[in-house]
């Protein structure tokens, strides 16, 4: 739709990896917020001390942010590329 409205192929391939960016740093969040959490209660419940660092959760949370980027780009690619008849047509 936004392609027949006249964007550009640079505005529909940011636009799309805008969202898969969104869409991995939400999870990321998620994800350390999910393992604080199971890492407190596994040390509460049980008495193991666990160790969380800092650098541990960087990487889990950039590690994240970069599947959904790579994962991103392929459709965003190919929504940037397609031609605005086929886009609009209904089948």
């Amino acid at each position: 739709m936004r392609k027949a409205l006249g964007a550009t192929f640079a505005n529909i391939l940011l636009q799309f990896l805008i969202e898969a960016i969104v869409i991995g740093v939400t999870g990321g969040m998620i994800g350390v917020a999910l393992g604080l959490g199971a890492s407190y209660i596994i040390s509460t419940v049980f008495g193991w001390a666990t160790v969380v660092s800092v650098g541990t959760i960087l990487l889990a949370f950039s590690f994240s942010v970069a599947i959904g980027l790579f994962f991103g780009l392929y459709p965003a690619r190919k929504a940037a590329l397609l031609d605005p008849i086929d886009a609009l047509r209904y089948e």
